[in-house]
């Protein structure tokens, strides 16, 4: 690593776009943590959790 003069740049540029690329995901972490959003496996299902609660009180009304 870094012994080729000639592919140095693109050494440093690919170093550059994973740190990036792994900031972005810590980011994204945080930003929805802190805004008490969804993460991990109930990030997909929570758009339509509301609909399938309407469909259930629908279907199972308090009688």
């Amino acid at each position: 690593m870094f012994s080729n003069p000639n592919t140095l740049w693109i050494e440093i540029l690919v170093i550059a776009l994973v740190v990036a690329f792994l900031a972005f995901i810590i980011a994204r972490f945080i930003y929805k943590k802190i805004h008490h959003l969804p993460t991990g496996e109930c990030e997909c299902c929570h758009p339509h959790s509301n609909n399938i609660v309407k469909e259930y009180h629908k279907k199972y009304s308090k009688k």
